[in-house]
């Protein structure tokens, strides 16, 4: 068997597990009466059905290829198969996605890709899966940089998958995954994880890591969620109806195209594509580092 056949067979295992996942998790909030929006759960599925279609149709093998080509010609030295090198692998795989999540957040034009992701107003296992149909643009430079470092392109798809596995669990529904201080101290928690999905300012932007909640910490993007500040999911644009699946993929791309239309010159149209979210011309706008800052004052943190 070779490789390319062997990663699509793991790719195609991995993808029952997540749904077995979920379904369990939808059931379960179903029978406690806890599953408010049931409509926005199938939109979940038909919003991640949307983003595998261009990525097995076309970029799967793409990405194969370059992830091995990395491998091959750009690896400044080749490390070993031991038990230390996959943890360590692990650790340099949520750096990696801690930045290309950052990125997914302060680029306008990576937002509109990752948003999609935020637009659910009620958190369970199923929100996981919700992503653009765009996400082929920037989810592979989570992994195919990787190799640079030495680490084979299997172990990374390895890590991927169980990383994917694990970001499930991070969505868990607050009513029954509740604090847990001992392990926000080294991993991103559920309880973590729903202050990052929380469209309050005091949260914007915070919590990126996908495993180990140390990089945030790091980086000074760790945020805990407090008593006086009730998460409330979501994002700030309120004209997105996270029940349409139209709306979810789409809103956001018409109000940059409309924002760009609007810029009297060249170069503000581009600033659109690079700016955070909430930039615009006229008088730079408010962007959440800033709706941040003041939630910070108010709370006197």
């Amino acid at each position: 068997m070779d490789l390319t056949s062997l990663v699509g067979k793991l790719e195609m295992s991995y993808m029952p597990v997540l749904f077995i996942i979920i379904i369990i998790d939808f059931l379960f909030l179903l029978f406690k009466g806890l599953a408010k929006r049931k409509k926005e759960s199938a939109m979940n599925v038909a919003n991640y059905l949307l983003g595998v279609i261009p990525y097995f149709a076309i970029f799967f093998v793409l990405q194969f290829k370059v992830i091995f080509w990395v491998y091959e010609n750009l690896r400044i030295w080749e490390l070993p198969n031991t038990w230390y090198v996959f943890i360590l692998a692990f650790v340099v795989y949520d750096l990696s996605w801690w930045f290309i999540h950052y990125l997914g957040h302060n680029v306008r034009f990576f937002w509109c890709i990752h948003g999609v992701h935020h637009t659910p107003e009620d958190m369970n296992m199923s929100v996981s899966i919700r992503g653009s149909f765009f996400d082929f643009i920037s989810s592979p430079h989570i992994i195919i940089w990787l190799p640079i470092f030495g680490f084979h392109p299997l172990l990374i798809y390895i890590v991927d998958m169980i990383a994917r596995i694990y970001g499930v669990f991070t969505h868990a529904n607050d009513k029954y995954f509740k604090h847990t201080p001992l392990m926000d101290k080294i991993f991103i928690t559920p309880h973590l994880h729903r202050v990052h999905h929380s469209r309050n300012h005091l949260y914007l932007d915070t919590n990126y890591s996908n495993m180990f909640s140390f990089w945030d910490r790091l980086f000074r993007t760790y945020q805990e969620e407090i008593p006086q500040e009730k998460p409330v999911y979501g994002v700030m644009d309120r004209d997105i109806d996270s029940q349409n699946l139209v709306s979810t993929q789409l809103k956001m791309w018409v109000d940059l195209y409309n924002d760009m239309r609007s810029a009297p010159n060249w170069l503000d149209k581009i600033k659109y594509l690079y700016k955070p979210p909430g930039w615009n011309h006229l008088d730079t706008g408010e962007m959440a580092v800033d709706l941040r800052k003041e939630a910070i004052k108010k709370h006197k943190i």
